[in-house]
């Protein structure tokens, strides 16, 4: 089978949007995993019996967001995978408004894991089968990197808990970007958004995990990474652009 889009159609609710009435890039992540595995279920390449040994999981991703995305707003997600290369997967979504603008374009890069080892796996191990990816154009096709020269400042500790395991029994998607905005001050958020996110992800954090948080900040970019308490391992770093509203 092709490469096939997948689409969904939403109205942002109020409980989806923050303080200022923006969709917060935690729910529209969210939203964008499930239809990507709606995606691939279509595209033969998942079925539930895999979730019980394997799990796709999100190794770099890069969002640009051309506007603020507001509460009763009508939008429609999409999304095609867009190509492999032995251990990796890229995927590209896109989202538009309901007169078909782009909002937001993404690039990401997977990789599959075997559950029990923790390890990465090759997609002929366990049995998928991939689409054939017929190329097509998207606003972005690379993952941007994110600065390095910037000087961190530490914020807090934060611990891997209940509530923020997904099925991949690690920390969810959704849930790096809530703690990495969540090491930003609130008032910080009043007259900004994100243009453009890169995110990733080099090291999983399994339940009880505790990191220390890291920050950058200034007018243009921040910065946030996540390490463990004796600062030798990097879990996640974020990147971000900033546009004033």
């Amino acid at each position: 089978m092709k490469n096939t889009i997948s689409s969904l159609k939403i109205l942002v609710q109020c409980q989806e949007a923050d303080y200022q009435g923006n969709y917060k890039i935690s729910n529209l992540m969210s939203n964008l995993s499930d239809l990507a595995t709606t995606n691939a279920i279509h595209l033969g390449m998942w079925h539930n019996d895999l979730s019980e040994k394997y799990g796709f999981v999100l190794a770099k991703e890069t969002i640009i967001l051309k506007r603020p995305i507001k509460i009763n707003e009508l939008i429609k997600l999409s999304t095609r995978a867009s190509g492999y290369k032995r251990i990796q997967f890229m995927r590209n979504y896109w989202v538009e408004d309901e007169n078909g603008e782009e909002i937001a374009a993404i690039y990401s890069l997977w990789t599959l894991i075997d559950l029990k080892k923790r390890r990465i796996i090759k997609p002929e191990k366990a049995g998928i089968i991939l689409p054939e990816i017929v190329p097509y154009k998207y606003t972005i096709n690379n993952y941007n990197e994110i600065f390095n020269d910037v000087e961190l400042s530490y914020v807090m500790n934060r611990t891997v808990l209940y509530s923020d395991i997904d099925v991949n029994q690690h920390l969810n998607n959704s849930r790096y970007f809530e703690w990495a905005f969540d090491a930003i001050p609130v008032e910080f958020f009043k007259d900004i958004y994100f243009k453009e996110i890169s995110v990733v992800f080099k090291k999983e954090m399994t339940p009880n995990t505790t990191a220390k948080i890291y920050r950058y900040i200034n007018k243009n970019y921040v910065k946030i990474v996540f390490k463990s308490i004796d600062d030798e391992i990097t879990y996640f770093e974020f990147g971000g652009h900033i546009e004033t509203i």
